[in-house]
C-alpha cells in the first residue's frame, strides 16, 4: 500500500484494484474532504459499502 500521511497515521493505505466491466464492485465511500479527514476520522464517516457488487451497508 502507499504510506498513510506521517503527521497521522503510520498506518499504510490499503488500496483495491480499480473496477473493470463485468466484474462486481467493492469498494467504500466516505465523507471526508481529504486522505488526512479519513485518517482523523475513521471508519463513522463511511457512508456505503458495496461488495461483489452488493450494497451492504448504507449511513446516515
Amino acid at each position: 500500500g502507499l504510506p498513510g500521511p506521517a503527521s497521522f497515521s503510520p498506518a499504510p493505505l490499503v488500496l483495491l484494484p480499480g473496477l473493470a466491466p463485468g466484474r462486481p464492485a467493492r469498494f467504500a465511500v466516505f465523507d471526508v474532504p481529504d486522505r488526512a479527514g479519513l485518517v482523523r476520522e475513521g471508519a463513522g464517516t463511511c457512508v456505503a459499502t458495496v461488495v461483489g457488487g452488493r450494497l451492504v451497508y448504507r449511513g446516515r
